[in-house]
């Protein structure tokens, strides 16, 4: 197996946080200490890791931000529910039932349900676990549970894939996180969709007004959350939720499989020029809503953006930080190449999960060269991950005085840690895509007028993938250099990733056809199941 929590498991702590006005959590009287996880981890001369918090550290100990926030203690409690519900790891379900308890103590939870700050959350925690609702620098909303919020969404992520888990093996504390979502859920109708229905014109173009914090990035996060708990249950007021929210980030894809962004689901409600990695799986929650509730229209934007814009990224350069351009552009403009585990998560989970959602064989392949950036394939040329110790560096930076050279940032804080790791579970769960994604030296990247492609190869067992994909408005053949004299399975899909070809030919040089904005891939397997 490719997922090690080693790492993730040195940022626990456990930690019995002081009696507060409106926040607690379950059986807290009875179980005093709960889990968060160190924001940070500096890398140290020797390579071990140093924890640490947010911000400047005084004194006493605390810091102007805080040690621990509710952003990775909630997709903490992701990986170690998706874990234990994978391997059944009695170590990974008490970890994600105390980071749950712990991200509860977080919400706030007034015995006044009028309260406006009802079902928030405080965003960050000090070392001895006193809350600090208002960090230096400050960030909105201010204080942290009075709004809508990133911490509110992933809050409802966790509590959903927890509660998913725990309906079978815990009743009373899977009953104690469906009385909290329906708490956070209710701050979602109350703040968010009570724009429901309304529009803004962004950049000549109606934008849903209805997003969480005016991201579909953020709201794709809650959505994941949403469509584990409406899968098991029997609310309808969460399910009606789930819809409106959908409906939202639905109307978030943008482009043709010609034009800019090329069928993305675009992250900012603010926006519809911009395109970051960070924060990326809205498609894969609109595949999870399509299984869930049946939704069409959200199947098609998941697809657009798995099968059009997703191998146009791969073979521009990988998941950059912010890319922009014009709608109608036949490119974009890289204005921060800055590259994250998060971003390159994003990719794999929402291929696979559309690839599932859909039939789509080829975005199973596809996961696996997104994954690749992990083991390589990217602007370092160098391993993200270890999975001998779990360790997922912090970034890769762009050096513009090195001619734009990729440089690895190898500190390994928690969000780095957790979207590694979440990436390595997908991965586990379809060996296919595992093996694909060792294929992660990159040998060339071509960009011709029409025809975009990269070639990757595994050094020591000589496995090798092609990736093409076309922006011309038909049919276009290319040639392909197959090395060796093993044979290669080709796959030619058009934009939705339906496949219209499935063969397998002989080494040398191949020529292929390549849909109208479709993409093909070229896989000689060699050997490339041995590590």
């Amino acid at each position: 197996m490719l997922t090690n929590l080693a790492h993730l498991d040195s940022l626990r702590v456990r930690i019995a946080p002081p009696a507060v006005a409106g926040h607690t959590t379950y059986r807290l009287a009875e179980e005093p200490q709960v889990e968060v996880v160190w924001t940070y981890a500096s890398r140290l001369p020797d390579g071990s890791y140093l924890p640490c918090g947010g911000g400047e550290q005084a004194t006493d100990g605390d810091y102007t931000q805080g040690a621990f926030n509710a952003d990775d203690i909630a997709r903490a409690a992701v990986v170690y529910t998706r874990h234990w519900r994978a391997t059944g790891a009695a170590t990974s379900r008490s970890a994600a039932r105390q980071l749950l308890r712990g991200l509860c103590f977080l919400q706030t939870a007034p015995e006044d349900d009028t309260d406006p700050r009802a079902g928030n959350v405080v965003l960050w925690q000090q070392p001895d676990g006193r809350l600090n609702a208002s960090a230096e620098p400050p960030e909105p909303p201010d204080p942290s549970d009075s709004g809508e919020s990133a911490w509110l969404a992933r809050t409802i992520w966790a509590l959903g894939e927890g509660y998913a888990a725990f309906h079978g093996d815990d009743p009373a504390f899977a009953a104690f996180l469906r009385v909290r979502l329906r708490l956070a859920a209710g701050a979602v109708r109350r703040q968010v969709l009570c724009r429901y229905g309304q529009w803004r014109l962004v950049d000549d173009m109606s934008t849903p007004a209805w997003l969480i914090a005016d991201g579909a990035d953020l709201t794709g996060e809650a959505m994941l959350g949403l469509c584990e708990y409406t899968r098991i249950s029997d609310d309808e007021d969460a399910r009606k939720v789930l819809e409106q929210l959908a409906e939202g980030v639905t109307a978030m894809r943008t482009g043709t499989p010609w034009t800019w962004p090329f069928g993305a689901v675009l992250p900012s409600g603010l926006s519809r020029t911009e395109w970051h990695a960070w924060a990326g799986l809205a498609p894969a929650a609109l595949a999870r809503v399509y299984e869930v509730c049946g939704d069409l229209s959200a199947r098609d934007a998941a697809l657009a953006d798995a099968a059009s814009f997703t191998p146009h990224l791969l073979v521009g350069g990988g998941p950059d930080n912010l890319r922009v351009a014009m709608p109608g552009a036949r490119e974009a403009l890289t204005l921060d190449g800055v590259q994250l585990a998060y971003g390159a998560h994003s990719r794999v989970e929402s291929l696979l999960a559309t690839g599932r959602a859909t039939g789509r064989p080829a975005l199973t392949t596809m996961a696996g060269v997104a994954g690749s950036w992990f083991f390589g394939n990217n602007p370092a040329g160098a391993p993200m991950y270890d999975p001998a110790t779990g360790v997922t560096y912090d970034g890769i930076d762009i050096d513009d005085t090195a001619g734009g050279a990729g440089v690895v940032h190898h500190d390994s804080g928690a969000e780095s840690t957790i979207h590694g790791l979440l990436a390595m579970l997908a991965l586990d769960a379809e060996p296919h895509a595992a093996a694909v994604a060792r294929i992660a030296e990159q040998t060339v990247r071509i960009e011709g007028s029409e025809i975009h492609s990269m070639a990757l190869v595994h050094p020591l067992t000589g496995a090798h993938l092609t990736l093409l994909r076309s922006l011309a408005t038909s049919t276009r053949a290319a040639d392909v250099v197959v090395p060796g004299d093993a044979p290669a399975t080709v796959s030619v899909n058009d934009p939705g990733g339906e496949e219209l070809e499935h063969y397998t030919t002989t080494a040398g040089r191949i020529r292929v056809l390549v849909p109208a904005g479709g993409f093909t891939i070229v896989v000689q397997p060699g050997r490339y199941d041995t590590p």
